[in-house]
């Protein structure tokens, strides 16, 4: 057999088979002719029943890495962040609020102002804009190489959605709501 080097380490590692090729088990010493030929071989007789050709696969010795490639402490870059079901309840959150926006348009414009609506559009509105904003921010100014800047950006986008929910409750509760003031902008 020849000798190798391997790569990750600077010990000589000589290869071994995947299976050692063990005989069938062999008759007992015992010269009487009550036992069978597998009845003292025990453990062997019952490896070489499970397989008869190769037997028992030969033990691998593990391999000793001497160099690590990464710390501990840092995360690799095949593993999932904590949060990584977050994308499925964001997608399924942004087709919802999409299409919940489709019903709450098509009302105003049909039959007019209502404050239930304008109270519900003033929030499922600025919500549908924040998802968006959102996946920018995820796709635009990513997390790992720039962790600040994502959290801040992250912060104030939801600052300014939660500016942009209460400025639409006081509008919809204090002045004209949100369908009339769209339906005089048009009109004017």
């Amino acid at each position: 057999m020849s000798l190798r080097l391997l790569s990750r380490s600077g010990q000589l590692y000589r290869p071994r088979t995947a299976f050692a090729i063990r005989p069938l088990a062999t008759a007992n010493n015992n010269n009487s002719s009550s036992t069978s030929a597998s009845a003292g071989a025990g453990k062997d007789a019952a490896e070489a029943i499970s397989n008869p050709i190769l037997g028992k696969p030969a033990e691998v010795e593990p391999v000793k890495e001497t160099v690590k490639l990464e710390q501990d402490t840092k995360k690799k870059e095949n593993e999932p962040e904590i949060g990584y079901a977050h994308g499925a309840y964001h997608w399924t959150l942004e087709r919802f609020s999409a299409i919940s926006l489709i019903p709450l348009l098509s009302t105003q414009a049909i039959y007019g102002a209502h404050p239930i609506c304008d109270g519900l559009l003033g929030v499922v509105l600025p919500f549908h804009l924040y998802l968006g904003f959102e996946s920018c921010i995820i796709d635009y100014i990513p997390k790992r190489e720039y962790p600040r800047l994502h959290r801040t950006a992250n912060w104030t986008l939801l600052g300014t959605t939660g500016l942009v929910m209460w400025s639409c409750f006081e509008f919809n509760t204090n002045e004209i709501g949100l369908t009339e003031f769209i339906q005089r902008t048009w009109t004017a």
